[in-house]
């Protein structure tokens, strides 16, 4: 999976679960679980897990993420990122970079990449990092084109918004793999019920949601995001679905800024 949420934040503590529910002619139901937490003063770790469930298959993954921060001053910082884990049946990989820079206390700004090596061959991952507070009530935050948000802050414990998630994810089975394609719109409601926990809710629609089964040999070469670069790979079978998309989670933030 492309774990954005997990590039952004901080050292400290977190962690979630979550469940969406994607309605349509090939429906889909995921549930994500999530722990990340402090290895020394600049790396901090995350474990992720998701169980995705189709209406022909179930599958399965566990990947690690580590996170090394370099502070050059107050105002610039370099983070690398490392990644690996099982995905159903094969092993996936990966390293990038996400480069961070404070304007001021209302404007930080960075730019990244990110290299997978997915089941269907190389891909790459640029993506722009904002972080704008235009008002007390307003912000524009996330990983563009990937994951942007735009929230209005009632208080200080609820908000609402919207959001564009972007996923581009790989499984290994016996004899195929599956590449999942998905570009989801959700309207978004937070609220800190306690200081630190954080139910969230989204409701929204699939504009693309492509789930193609390909023979465990072929390869598409390299790829920017979703988009492949050269001759496209032709998939067994293909299945499509753009229906309505449903989010609920819960997560521990110890630190009230990070993702």
């Amino acid at each position: 999976m492309i774990a954005f949420v997990l590039l952004s934040g901080s050292n400290l503590y977190a962690q979630g679960i979550s469940y969406t529910y994607d309605s349509g002619d090939y429906s889909a139901q995921t549930f994500n679980a999530n722990a990340r937490f402090p290895l020394s003063k600049s790396m901090f770790g995350n474990v992720m897990y998701r169980h995705l469930t189709l209406e022909d298959y179930t599958l399965q993954s566990i990947a690690a993420q580590l996170f090394y921060s370099i502070r050059f001053s107050e105002k610039k910082s370099l983070v690398l990122i490392g990644t690996g884990g099982l995905y159903n049946e094969g092993w996936r990989y990966g390293a990038g970079f996400r480069y961070l820079y404070k304007h001021s206390e209302k404007v930080k700004t960075g730019i990244g990449m990110m290299y997978n090596k997915q089941f269907f061959g190389n891909q790459l991952i640029p993506f722009w990092d904002v972080k704008y507070e235009p008002s007390a009530k307003w912000t524009i935050s996330g990983l563009f084109p990937i994951k942007p948000k735009i929230m209005y802050h009632f208080n200080n414990t609820v908000s609402a918004g919207f959001e564009i998630n972007g996923e581009a994810s790989s499984y290994r089975m016996s004899t195929t793999y599956l590449r999942n394609n998905q570009w989801t719109g959700l309207c978004r409601f937070e609220w800190f019920f306690t200081k630190n926990l954080l139910l969230s809710a989204g409701l929204g629609k699939n504009f693309i949601n492509r789930y193609q089964f390909y023979a465990n040999d072929a390869k598409t070469g390299w790829t920017i995001i979703t988009i492949p670069l050269g001759e496209k790979a032709q998939p067994i079978y293909e299945r499509t679905s753009k229906g309505i998309s449903a989010t609920l989670g819960i997560s521990l933030r110890v630190n009230r800024d990070s993702p």
